[in-house]
Parts: C-alpha cells; sequence; structure tokens
C-alpha cells in the first residue's frame, strides 16, 4: 500500500512539472510562436497581394519588358526578407547570430551551386549590355526563336515549331547571338541559276519583274540583280531585295515562288546537274 502511494505520488509530481513546463511554455514562448505564425501566414498572404497589385501598377508597366522578370523576383524576395524578419525579431532570436549562421549557409550554398550563381552573373550581363530584347528573334548554336522572357537565371525562347527553350543564362552570355530583329530593315539574299543557253538579259528582266510585283519589298535601297557566275552548266544571279524585318519571310518565300512562276511562263529552262565523263582506253 506504502509502495503505490509513493509512486502515485511520484508520478503525480511528474505530471505536475511537466504541466508546470508546458504552461510556462505557453506563457512565454508559446505566446511568441503563435504570434510569429500568424505573422508568417498573414505576411506571405499580404506579400503575394502586394505582388500581384504591382504587377498591374503603372510604374511596372513603364519598366523595360526586358528587365519586369528580374523587378518581380527582386521585389518578391526583398518582402520575404523582411517578413522573415519580422518573424525572427518576434521569436526573439537574436539577429547576430541568425546573421552569423545566413553567412555560413550562403558559403556552403554557394559552393554547392556554383553554376546556378555563374547563371544569375550571365543573367545580370545579358540586362546590362542587352544583346537582345524581348520579343527579338536571335539564333544562338543550333537554337532560333523568338525570345519570350530574360530571367534572373534563365533565358526562354519559342521556336518557329512552337516549341520552348530554356538556355542557362551562364552559356547564353558567351555564345556566338545572331540577332535577327536587331535593325528595322533587312536584307534576302538569293542565288538564281538558269541555263547557260539562256540570254542573260532574259533572266535578268524576268527577276526584274518579279521583285518590282513583290509588295513588301522596299524601293530604297534599291534591288541588286546582277549576273554572278557561270559554272557547271548554268548562270547564277545574285539577287538581293531589301524588306522590313517582320517581312523577312514572307518576302524570302514570295521571291522564290514568284521567280519560278515567271520562269515557267517565259519559258527558261531550268538548270539540270551537269556532269563530265571523260573516258580513256
Amino acid at each position: 500500500m506504502f509502495l503505490f502511494d509513493a509512486d502515485k505520488a511520484a508520478n503525480g509530481g511528474i505530471f505536475h512539472e511537466l504541466w508546470a513546463i508546458v504552461r510556462n511554455f505557453a506563457m512565454t514562448s508559446g505566446l511568441r510562436l503563435a504570434a510569429a505564425i500568424i505573422v508568417l501566414l498573414l505576411g506571405l498572404k499580404i506579400a503575394k497581394a502586394v505582388l500581384k497589385r504591382y504587377e498591374k501598377s503603372r510604374a511596372f508597366q513603364k519598366i523595360v519588358p526586358d528587365v519586369r522578370g528580374v523587378v518581380r523576383w527582386l521585389a518578391g524576395f526583398l518582402l520575404y526578407a523582411l517578413i522573415i524578419v519580422l518573424v525572427i525579431g518576434i521569436l526573439g532570436i537574436p539577429l547576430a547570430s541568425v546573421a552569423t549562421i545566413i553567412s555560413s549557409a550562403a558559403i556552403a550554398v554557394g559552393l554547392a551551386l556554383q553554376g546556378s550563381l555563374s547563371n544569375l552573373a550571365g543573367g545580370i550581363v545579358i540586362l546590362a549590355f542587352k544583346p537582345f530584347h524581348v520579343g527579338d528573334v536571335i539564333q544562338t548554336g543550333s537554337y532560333n526563336g523568338t525570345v519570350e522572357s530574360i530571367g534572373v537565371f534563365y533565358t526562354t525562347l519559342t521556336t518557329f515549331d512552337n516549341q520552348r527553350v530554356v538556355l542557362p543564362n551562364a552559356g547564353l552570355s558567351n555564345a556566338n547571338i545572331t540577332n535577327a530583329s536587331a535593325f528595322d530593315t533587312r536584307r534576302v539574299d538569293l542565288i538564281v541559276s538558269a541555263g547557260c543557253d539562256t540570254d542573260s538579259s532574259a533572266v535578268h528582266a524576268a527577276i526584274e519583274r518579279v521583285v518590282k510585283a513583290q509588295k513588301y519589298a522596299l524601293n530604297e535601297p534599291a534591288a541588286f540583280i546582277r549576273l554572278n557566275d557561270c559554272t557547271d552548266g548554268k548562270q547564277n544571279f545574285a539577287v538581293r531585295v531589301w524588306c522590313r524585318t517582320e517581312n523577312y519571310y514572307d518576302l524570302y518565300h514570295d521571291l522564290q515562288e514568284g521567280i519560278r512562276e515567271e520562269f515557267v511562263r517565259c519559258g527558261i529552262a531550268p538548270t539540270l546537274p551537269v556532269m563530265n565523263v571523260k573516258l580513256s582506253k
């Protein structure tokens, strides 16, 4: 009976001590924890609403489209960092200790994410020197398409056959880039061939008629049509016609089709492959 009462008293003392610890935590740290959770949830919701409102604001719309993605990322980063600082302050954690931990973690993460940091540096270079803009048609390596977005780490292209290509900024900032949209006008260059037995002036006149009929061709600079060379049984004419950049591919295909149809109408013979064969006994 004595042992039972002693065990009961001992167990009761333990429960009292546990309850005291829980009550003390609830009265001190518990309130802080609850307040921190509330501030965190409300802060995230408010930050999301602020970012959406900012994206629709006139100030954001005035920003160059190339930089909008980066500005939004930085704005979100600052808002979320402010929320974290507020939560840390409510919990009573010394900011100096947190700064030390963050610095150590930043070094470790930086070593682990060297590629991502290189992409970040590449993104800064692209935004600073502007080799292309959102909406430009560029070619880099084997990729050719329209720039849809320039992000902090990656640049996104949409190819002409409607595929999305995501390029790391580190490689893109060091790659050879051809920007087809850099200027307002472009030149369509063609080599048009006809048989060597065809009158050169007739070929020239036929090409000239087609060029003058093109609605996308510019009068200035004037079109260039000249005999380039005669090789392999054919005469090759260099045809160079200027147009607005956005009309380049329309003019290119219109010229190809128009010249072919005009040659057929005028009876200009198409070129046939020629092979010289030498027989010896």
